[in-house]
């Protein structure tokens, strides 16, 4: 997916992020609903079905991906920076919500073409993930109506 946005220069319609992250949440939710956790979704994970506007996307990579039960959770720190949930930085216990914060940061970058908590120093973006407020300062965020930042 990271190579579909950067030859569209980093500029997806809204409409068009919001049908791909629909397929993305529907696969997600497929995934949740029999106990897995990918742990490691992010751009990089997601395939396009072909380079058209109307490619689907299809996650792969479930190296990371482990199965969770009605009342377990994890609390290994795996994922990728940028996109892995405060609660997995602080080694808590973490479940499918961390999958669910990794949505948000790829919406942001589909829509932005940036991740919303990322910097040169890992250190950095840990320090920013775990304390810094979202803000949408951004000028391609300027236009995004409120339901858009909601989702975010």
């Amino acid at each position: 997916m990271f190579e579909y946005i950067q030859e569209r220069n980093f500029k997806l319609t809204e409409e068009h992020v919001q049908r791909v992250t629909y397929q993305i949440a529907s696969s997600l939710q497929y995934l949740h609903s029999f106990g897995i956790v990918h742990r490691d979704l992010k751009l990089e994970n997601i395939i396009m079905s072909d380079k058209t506007d109307d490619g689907v996307p299809k996650l792969v990579d479930f190296g990371l991906a482990k199965i969770v039960g009605p009342n377990e959770t994890a609390d290994e720190p795996f994922g990728t920076l940028g996109y892995v949930a405060p609660e997995v930085l602080k080694k808590d216990p973490y479940s499918f919500s961390a999958d669910v914060w990794s949505l948000g940061c790829m919406i942001h970058a589909l829509l932005s073409g940036s991740l919303p908590f990322d910097a040169e120093k890992s250190a950095e973006t840990i320090k920013m993930t775990l304390k810094d407020p979202l803000v949408f300062t951004l000028p391609v965020m300027r236009n995004l109506g409120p339901d858009g930042k909601d989702l975010i």
